[in-house]
């Protein structure tokens, strides 16, 4: 990842050697709920917010671009085990190995990976907005009062950026990643 910013071959080497980022799930049952997944969403992230940064003709920061789509999601590395549940299949019970949350670092979603970001490198108002706020749709923080009714609505009408990833993240996991519903 070339970004010009002093730390980022720091980054790339804990993201390979000190987590386990291309190793890890998504979720624990949503989408890529799958080894290799929180990697495989990083890149679904990044090329549908490069994809609309192009789109848009908007004036932002190919490193701003590479930095929030492949890294928002830093806050789930060396966060998820492997755990069994007994389930029950065709009448027989059976064990059965699923993803559990193990988090050694509560610190809330966007604000973990914001974070573990700046332990490496230094990120702009805006990129610590955006992966601050990617998560919006399901973050208790849009409840604060602001000015113009919701934190995000302000940050959002700033800076397009977070708009763009919240937008990207949720269609990757809504629609690219997405588990086929059963017709029943």
């Amino acid at each position: 990842m070339e970004t010009g910013r002093e730390g980022i071959n720091n980054l790339l080497f804990w993201m390979e050697n000190g987590s386990d980022f291309y190793t890890a799930p998504c979720s624990t049952q949503f989408h890529l709920a799958e080894e290799g997944g929180l990697a495989q969403h990083s890149i679904n992230v990044y090329d549908l917010l490069k994809f609309k940064v192009s789109k848009y003709d908007l004036p932002i920061n190919p490193a701003s671009i590479a930095i929030c789509g492949l890294c928002h999601d830093l806050c789930k590395t060396n966060f998820y085990t492997k755990g069994t549940k007994n389930v029950k299949e065709n009448g027989i019970w059976q064990e059965k190995e699923i993803w559990i949350v193990k988090d050694q670092f509560p610190f809330g979603h966007g604000e973990k990976s914001v974070s573990i970001l700046q332990d490496f490198i230094s990120l702009t108002y805006e990129e610590e907005c955006a992966i601050r706020w990617h998560m919006v749709a399901f973050d208790a923080g849009i409840h604060f009062s602001y000015p113009s009714g919701f934190a995000f609505r302000e940050v959002s009408n700033r800076y397009p950026l977070v708009t763009l990833l919240f937008t990207a993240d949720y269609e990757a996991s809504q629609i690219i990643e997405a588990n086929p519903v059963e017709a029943g």
